[in-house]
């Protein structure tokens, strides 16, 4: 039983922290008072530009966020520190929400955590590929190949009728750029930090 706190890291937590913390804003009926609502923001409430990301259309739109969110974890969570999570995190939904709100201007309401789940996918398997390049590349590959067919052909077949909503494949691409950039800037900080 004790083998198993060992395993415990402290990018656990943040990974728990964040899927609990959906969960509980979505059983508080949170959406409407944090989703993205351009009119809200441009009135001042420049807070939904963090919290739309955390809040969901409906609770299969949670699980279908939540287990990408496991998904990454489980895979990959160990890869980069616990700050380094959390700064990617909050970059990454910066990043994207204000990408949605100056390139989308006909968008406007978004919520979910899907954006952000492309930016962690997006330094994920760049990670992948410094120790397993094959696992790696075909990761990034699928990744940047899902995104391709989204811009092309919008959403993935069946998965706006799961979530009973539009998918803004935007907010993927903005993710995964958003996931690039913050993957330069660690880059950057570690060369001065030598």
């Amino acid at each position: 039983m004790f083998s198993l706190f060992k395993r415990v890291t402290p990018q656990m937590g943040l990974w728990l922290l964040l899927l609990s913390g959906c969960v509980l804003l979505q059983l508080a009926g949170m959406q409407t008072a944090l989703r993205f609502d351009r009119a809200a923001i441009a009135a001042g409430e420049w807070y939904r530009l963090l919290t739309a990301n955390f809040v969901h259309l409906n609770e299969k739109h949670l699980l279908m966020n939540m287990l990408g969110l496991i998904f990454i974890g489980m895979f990959f969570g160990r890869y980069l520190k616990l700050w380094q999570w959390l700064v990617s995190m909050l970059f990454g939904s910066l990043v994207l929400t204000l990408a949605l709100y100056w390139l989308n201007p006909s968008l406007n309401y978004y919520v979910g955590l899907s954006g952000v789940l492309h930016a962690l996918l997006a330094i994920a398997s760049v990670q992948e590929i410094k120790r397993f390049p094959i696992a790696g590349w075909l990761l990034l590959i699928l990744l940047v190949a899902k995104l391709l067919w989204e811009q092309q052909y919008g959403a993935v077949s069946g998965s706006e009728k799961v979530i009973g909503g539009r998918v803004i494949v935007d907010a993927h691409l903005y993710g995964f750029i958003s996931g690039l950039l913050v993957l330069s800037v660690l880059s950057l900080a570690k060369l001065k930090t030598k």
